[in-house]
């Protein structure tokens, strides 16, 4: 990372996406899940609108999604076009990109180093089966922020 890159906090350049659905009880939703290790954004499967009780967050294309759960495993990343309008529980909070400042791209590139993995990992606390990662805390990470142009270079490297 160049020291002339300035840093910003990760709730600078994400928003929390709040749009839920009631899933209609005749009706079939596909589920995301995140793989570890920054393996990817992934359909979990269909579920059944009658088996999916409360609300449920919709993602959308080139959203920032998190595990909760596994956030201290690299399970994150960005949601691809072929799930957008999946649902997710809220252990999976999915983050609008400010993309005036910030590249999806970049960002996908960024989740999945050891130094951003780190950083999550401090933003989790808990027990040893029940370390979920800490959304305030999250949010106030410091990441590295090139231009546009710089970041650009970055993802096409």
């Amino acid at each position: 990372m160049k020291k002339e890159w300035s840093k910003v906090r990760l709730g600078e350049v994400l928003k929390r996406s709040d749009e839920t659905i009631s899933p209609s009880v005749d009706a079939e939703y596909r589920e995301i899940t995140v793989r570890l290790w920054g393996k990817g954004v992934i359909e979990r499967g269909l579920v059944s609108g009658a088996s999916v009780s409360g609300r449920r967050f919709i993602a959308r294309t080139g959203q920032f999604i998190v595990s909760r759960i596994d956030a201290r495993n690299g399970a994150m990343g960005i949601v691809p076009e072929t799930l957008d309008r999946a649902i997710v529980t809220n252990d999976f909070p999915l983050f609008n990109i400010n993309i005036e400042r910030l590249l999806p791209a970049y960002l996908g590139w960024l989740c999945r180093t050891q130094d951003f993995v780190e950083l999550c990992r401090r933003a989790s606390e808990g027990t040893t089966n029940r370390v979920r990662l800490k959304e305030d805390r999250f949010l106030e990470v410091l990441i590295p922020l090139p231009s546009l142009v710089g970041q650009n270079r970055i993802v096409t490297r």
